[in-house]
């Protein structure tokens, strides 16, 4: 019966630090940045995105498909918790439910293990939730899918993804969350693919606002002022903070001054702009977001690993914008 447990790959995933488990900010980006994700691709990874995210038990909280790159804002728990053997088999399912050529586990393999009990079954319980809570295995998991996927579609061969991901440890607050949500949110305005966030259906914001299903939007619970708030006052809100934080024209494109005013009009001056801006690159470019008890306990974790491994520790917590967020300088994947 142990040939019901496939081998383990050789190449193991890559470790993630202890203690971080958390919110997420995550961007990959196409082989050579070319501008390969059509319309229907990204309709495809989209659907893949939800598929992967509820075999790992992750929550995705926004998301911006563009052309060449993806951003994720994503929630990772730190353990799996106690699933059941029905648990296990749904969240399978999700991913081994349809058979695919060359594909080293099925529901078959899944069921027939769960099936046997004693070790045949712990083994498989094993392997299935040593893939769950983990980002570098839900990154794993979503872009080596993705690729099977595209180059059969187009049947060419190769990696498809430029490199490793990149990540930014964000604190799960509802200023640090907003502040990154609304960065991703707007990424197809800063690439000049719409003038409104809103009509761009390849991100949480738009998902949300064109399918009219707002509850669904993990992102207003997060934000919410009060738990109690319904999710169209919520929306509400967050819509003026997009406007106030789009309107930094210092990269890309912004978001046009008529809409910022009409937007704006009702509930504050757009002077409140200041106070939003955040330097983008640190949206992707960092390492830690959050208050700067929050940074400041992450980078000391970074340095005693740095000591340990004697690599480059991480630099210090710098101010980055008027609500009281903080970065840990730095680059990482």
């Amino acid at each position: 019966m142990r040939y019901l447990i496939p081998k383990k790959s050789c190449r193991l995933p890559r470790a993630g630090r202890k203690g971080v488990d958390g919110v997420h900010h995550v961007v990959s980006r196409v082989c050579g940045r070319e501008f390969l994700l059509t319309d229907v691709e990204k309709e495809a990874f989209r659907g893949l995105l939800k598929r992967v995210a509820g075999f790992c038990g992750v929550e995705v909280i926004t998301f911006a498909l563009l052309d060449n790159h993806f951003h994720l804002l994503i929630e990772v728990p730190g353990k799996p918790g106690e699933l059941s053997d029905e648990a296990l088999l749904a969240r399978a399912r999700l991913l081994y439910g349809r058979e695919r050529k060359g594909q080293p586990l099925s529901m078959a393999r899944i069921e027939a293990a769960l099936r046997a009990g004693g070790e045949i079954r712990e083994a498989m319980r094993g392997l299935l939730m040593g893939r769950m809570a983990s980002l570098p295995m839900f990154m794993k998991i979503l872009k080596q899918r993705y690729s099977i996927l595209f180059n059969r579609k187009y049947d060419r061969v190769g990696t498809l993804w430029e490199g490793r991901f990149r990540s930014v440890l964000v604190e799960n607050t509802r200023v640090a969350v907003r502040a990154v949500a609304a960065y991703i949110d707007l990424n197809p305005v800063r690439a000049g693919i719409v003038d409104d966030p809103k009509d761009y259906r390849f991100s949480g914001y738009g998902e949300a606002i064109g399918s009219g299903k707002l509850r669904e939007y993990a992102l207003w619970r997060r934000i919410a002022d009060n738990r109690s708030d319904p999710p169209e006052i919520v929306a509400a809100r967050y819509r003026q903070y997009l406007y106030v934080a789009g309107s930094d024209p210092r990269k890309g494109h912004s978001l046009a001054p008529k809409e910022r005013a009409k937007v704006m009009e009702t509930s504050g001056s757009l002077s409140t702009a200041e106070k939003l801006r955040c330097r983008l690159r640190f949206m992707t470019q960092g390492v830690a977001i959050g208050t700067k008890a929050f940074v400041e306990e992450w980078l000391r974790g970074g340095k005693e690993m740095a000591a340990s491994t004697k690599k480059k520790p991480p630099s210090t917590a710098d101010g980055f914008d008027n609500e009281g967020l903080f970065v840990a300088g730095g680059r990482n994947g």
